[in-house]
């Protein structure tokens, strides 16, 4: 009995969604979309650009090299003697 309710709600809801969906993809294609209400090429492309103002430019990033004494790594521009014995810096 449960199983039967459970298929009969995932179908309602199969449906409903799938008429709100044409529905809005025939508003979209004639012009009278909502405020806010965007097609999903532009969902995409300002999710994207939105990524992008994220990431990190390539300014940010330095070559590092691993200290054979500490084991930690150091930058290989501002390189110093970390002060252990044995540091090759």
């Amino acid at each position: 009995m449960f199983l039967k309710i459970a298929l009969l709600v995932a179908v309602v809801a199969i449906v409903w969604f799938g008429f709100r969906y044409l529905e809005r993809r025939d508003r979209v294609s004639s012009g009278k979309r909502g405020t806010g209400e965007r097609t999903l090429g532009e969902r995409l492309r300002k999710s994207m650009r939105a990524k992008d103002a994220d990431q990190p430019r390539g300014g940010d990033v330095e070559d590092t090299e691993r200290c054979p004494t500490c084991q930690a790594f150091v930058s290989v521009e501002g390189i110093s003697d970390c002060g252990k014995p044995n540091c090759p810096y």
